[in-house]
């Protein structure tokens, strides 16, 4: 298995996913209602979206930390 397979997650990493993003939701709707447009609030989503790829890939290594292994999405194999 390779670092840029896309793995299928399972029930524990699809609950961790749906947590955080709605964390991550909730702060960004925090700061696109209470924050000026900026360069500085534009920052900020762009860091929210950093953080959010990280914490899928973060779910991703620790679910086959987990289990070993994990199946892999056939569906978005690269060419």
């Amino acid at each position: 298995m390779s670092r840029f397979d896309y793995v299928k997650y399972d029930g524990s990493a699809e609950l961790k996913q749906t947590e955080l993003k709605a964390s991550i939701a909730s702060v960004e709707g925090y700061v696109e209602h209470h924050l000026s447009n900026s360069p500085r609030k534009q920052l900020i989503m762009d860091k929210l979206e950093e953080a959010y790829m990280w914490m899928g890939k973060a779910i991703r290594d620790d679910q086959i930390a987990r289990n070993g292994s994990a199946p892999l999405q056939e569906e978005r194999k690269d060419g």
